[in-house]
């Protein structure tokens, strides 16, 4: 199963006026969805900058078999607290 449509990029502007920000991790972390007779499936959840400015992970699921019908959807998880800069 792949998670296509999960991938993030980082528009950032050394000639920006802006203060340096840290660096972005690259790492990635996984979800585990169980389904019900115990079958697995892991989806990788890349980082991500939310419009709202948090950061965080997300991933698109385009969809998988189960019992004869196909599920889909997306896992969001962001780190809770303050949020990021906004947009302008």
């Amino acid at each position: 199963m792949s998670a296509d449509g999960a991938t993030t990029t980082n528009n950032t502007n050394p000639s920006s006026s802006s203060p340096p920000s840290k660096p972005k991790s690259n790492k990635i972390a996984f979800a585990v969805i169980r389904m019900p007779d115990g079958i697995e499936h892991e989806i990788p959840l890349p980082p991500k900058t939310f419009s709202s400015g948090r950061e965080g992970c997300y991933a698109q699921i385009p969809g998988f078999f189960y019992n004869d019908e196909v599920y889909g959807g997306q896992i969001q998880v962001w780190k809770k607290g303050e949020k990021g800069q906004q947009k302008a």
